[in-house]
């Protein structure tokens, strides 16, 4: 009987390609879990640039000022303004579209979105509807501020779950510790 560990030349070569293929796999689900990782890491870095940009001091006061006059202007109102007060105005609609753009194509970490940007999304929607609804009928496109208005109706229960989420990892840290 010969040495069952003594393997031929041939088969020493055949180890030696199952050996390579596996390592190649492996750092193929390497490669791609940090792939992953990055888009990740990317989609957060572009929601925390967003959030940044909306609470800063001078958004902020936009917003305050857009929100008081939206509550009771009228669409007529914003047309009788000038083009300069008209772009104005926009600013800050325009922003919001753009980020429930990303935010709906999910280049956006949703629920970092949800819960950052959320609140200003909604409550500014709330006080724009007279200015989508104007800029919707003058202009005969329904698509206008679309994305805003999906993003919108999305957020609540995104921040939802996240809510029900937090309460059972509070749950099971409170089961685990014995409380």
């Amino acid at each position: 009987m010969g040495n069952p560990i003594a393997l031929s030349l041939s088969a020493w070569g055949t180890v030696a390609q199952l050996v390579i293929a596996v390592a190649g796999v492996v750092a193929l689900v390497g490669a791609i879990g940090q792939l992953i990782a990055s888009r990740l890491n990317a989609k957060r870095e572009r929601v925390y640039e967003y959030a940044d940009r909306i609470t800063e001091r001078g958004m902020l006061r936009t917003a305050s000022l857009y929100m008081d006059a939206w509550e009771s202007a009228t669409y007529e109102e914003f047309k009788a303004l000038d083009r300069e007060a008209r772009t104005d105005w926009l600013m800050l609609p325009n922003l919001v579209e753009e980020i429930a753009f990303l935010y709906n194509r999910r280049l956006l970490a949703r629920n970092v979105a949800a819960e950052l940007l959320g609140m200003y999304v909604e409550d500014l929607w709330s006080v724009s509807v007279p200015l989508v609804v104007g800029l919707r009928q003058e202009r005969n496109d329904p698509t206008v501020y679309s994305e805003w208005e999906d993003m919108q109706r999305d957020v609540p229960h995104r921040r939802s779950k996240e809510v029900r989420k937090a309460a059972r990892r509070r749950a099971r840290r409170k089961l685990f510790r014995g409380d």
